[in-house]
């Protein structure tokens, strides 16, 4: 077994779904792993007959007949997924299989609207959250309630309903009149909407009754050594990006609450005493952001002439519009990855890693990279990152697919 590791090295929207889905078509018996965040990922996979997918919990690769693990770092959204797993059998016809750790944790649905609240009680200030509750999720487990996957199988619908009750009483509603002031203060003359679903019992009843019929797709499973060997590829799929971990403190508070980088998949494979084998770093030929935050380097799209409209991170209430700039320099380029690398050397797993660089969208850069000031032909950064940084392969990506 093959285990890879697929890792966005700036602000996410760098090429994840299409490197990860890339693996699986050339190896069938494929394990894709979600390892970090939650529902807020959208990797996008477009195969061969035009067909387009955004991935945001089913892994990307599953087109091609791939399974899914969703692992105990993962924060699984039961709604979500369920809606996306009914798209997903309606353009390809199969329902794919998806395992999860019985420790594996779920947002719920307060987690979810308490996000959307307190972003849009923001105002100006947002902080470019994408209002999946990921962040509301972690802080409800600090205070001691909990809800995994495995509960809400072995629970009644009446005992879950109970149990999000209780989680509401407890944490969803905290602080709730304050939030609903300074929405108020920030968005004269709107409806506190978000307000009157998180004091809505029958909000809960309904969110209850639709995980329950959910989770009936996924097998919640033991994901041992044994299990992982009976694939020849486990791949691990990141979302977001490396200059948005949790502890990568240069761009707080624009942050994700998770580990993006390598540290989730070198302690998954450090407890079942496996290794990894390569650690794949995805970049665009250029920097996006969709968000709020600093963007070193921002400029208008229109500088970069080759670039089309992004079809995935089209604009939205949450994250407003994507937004461009170049690389700075090479230094800067390579920073976060030899950091990350850094952060993980004291695992086993990571001994007898290959690291490697993949380079995506060049086909609108017309095969350069673009940093500030220069246009750096691909062939010529390649030999850079390779005889100067000690990258084991730096790959180039035209397809779309």
């Amino acid at each position: 077994m093959k285990a890879i590791a697929v890792i966005g090295k700036n602000f996410g929207d760098e090429g994840k779904g299409l490197v990860c889905a890339s693996f699986a078509k050339k190896e069938k018996r494929t394990l894709i792993v979600k390892h970090n965040g939650g529902g807020q990922a959208g990797h996008t996979v477009e195969d061969e007959s035009g067909k387009r997918f955004i991935h945001h919990q089913i892994g990307s690769g599953a087109e091609y007949g791939a399974d899914t693990l969703l692992a105990d770092t993962f924060l699984i959204d039961l709604f979500q997924l369920g809606n996306e797993l009914k798209e997903f059998e309606t353009l390809y016809g199969f329902t794919p299989k998806i395992y999860a750790e019985k420790n594996t944790r779920i947002t719920v649905i307060d987690d979810v609207l308490r996000n959307m609240f307190i972003e849009s009680a923001r105002g100006k200030d947002r902080h470019g959250s994408c209002g999946m509750g990921i962040n509301e999720c972690l802080n409800r487990h600090e205070c001691g309630l909990v809800l995994t996957v495995c509960d809400v199988r072995d629970k009644s619908l009446k005992e879950l309903i109970d149990t999000l009750i209780d989680f509401r009483n407890k944490y969803g509603q905290k602080n709730l009149d304050s939030i609903k002031s300074l929405f108020e203060e920030n968005n004269p003359g709107e409806k506190a909407d978000y307000y009157d679903m998180l004091t809505n019992s029958d909000v809960l009843a309904n969110f209850a009754e639709s995980i329950k019929e959910t989770v009936k797709h996924i097998e919640i499973i033991d994901a041992s050594t044994d299990f992982l060997l009976g694939y020849s590829q486990v791949v691990f799929e990141t979302g977001q990006g490396l200059l948005l971990d949790n502890d990568y403190k240069k761009f707080a508070p624009y942050l994700t609450p998770s580990k993006t980088g390598l540290w989730n998949i070198a302690a998954f494979l450090e407890k079942r005493d496996l290794k990894l084998d390569c650690a794949v770093y995805v970049t665009r030929s250029y920097v996006t952001r969709h968000g709020n935050g600093p963007l070193p380097g921002e400029c208008d799209r229109e500088e970069f002439p080759g670039v089309t409209n992004d079809l995935t991170n089209i604009d939205n209430e949450w994250q407003g519009s994507i937004r461009y700039a170049r690389h700075q320099d090479i230094e800067d380029f390579v920073l976060p990855v030899k950091e990350d690398i850094t952060s993980v050397e004291q695992f086993r797993s990571m001994k007898e890693t290959e690291f490697s660089i993949f380079i995506t969208h060049l086909n609108e850069t017309d095969d350069s990279i673009f940093f500030k000031g220069e246009e750096i032909p691909f062939d010529k950064l390649k030999d850079i990152l390779k005889t100067k940084y000690g990258f084991y392969n730096v790959c180039g990506i035209w397809e779309r697919y």
